[in-house]
């Protein structure tokens, strides 16, 4: 069995999806300041980063990044594509950018800043990406009466470690094997 690439790192919350449903076989929570150092953890074990998206919830923006590794090395037990996931508060919306570490997030990172209105601190070019600069609409930020629970949301799969504090699946129905939940995608 190899070393868990998250080792080092204090998680949140590690779990396994489904992955013949939600395409990720692990995924995990982590606070803002563990985001930089996952990171350079993932770019370490020869992951690449596919992409950054947010999602507007009732609890925060969920903003996550997937990863995946081209290869296994021979006899190798570890987990390939996986969601990297960081909560931030509505009242503050700043993450550390990861741009730095894989230079891809950059446009990922500006994409969300236009959409969202979260600040990603040290992105190299954060101008706006695909809205006029002066725009400040954030048109995929929702109205706090149209926002829904993670719970509602994100099916996080077998929990394998759960941080004291940490009750964002508590009490979290399973939905049965080979069913997933099928949000409908709101707008407002």
């Amino acid at each position: 069995m190899t070393q868990d690439i998250f080792s080092n790192l204090e998680l949140l919350h590690d779990s396994r999806p489904d992955p013949q449903t939600s395409g990720i076989y692990r995924m995990v929570m982590i606070a803002q300041e563990t985001l930089q150092p996952a990171a350079w953890e993932l770019l370490a074990g020869g992951y690449h980063l596919e992409d950054v998206s947010a999602l507007d919830a009732t609890e925060g923006f969920l903003v996550t990044y997937h990863f995946d590794s081209f290869g296994r090395p021979a006899g190798s037990d570890s987990i390939l594509r996986m969601a990297l996931r960081v909560l931030v508060d509505h009242g503050q919306p700043h993450l550390p950018s990861i741009a730095d570490i894989f230079s891809g997030a950059e446009w990922h990172e500006r994409e969300i800043s236009d959409f969202f209105g979260i600040r990603f601190d040290g992105n190299p070019n954060p101008a706006a990406l695909l809205l006029p600069e002066a725009d400040d609409s954030t048109p995929l930020k929702k109205a706090p009466d149209k926002r829904r629970s993670l719970k509602d949301l994100i099916c996080p799969g077998q929990v394998v470690f759960k941080a004291p504090g940490v009750e964002l699946w508590d009490a979290d129905p399973q939905p049965a094997t080979g069913t997933s939940r099928q949000p409908d995608h709101e707008q407002g």
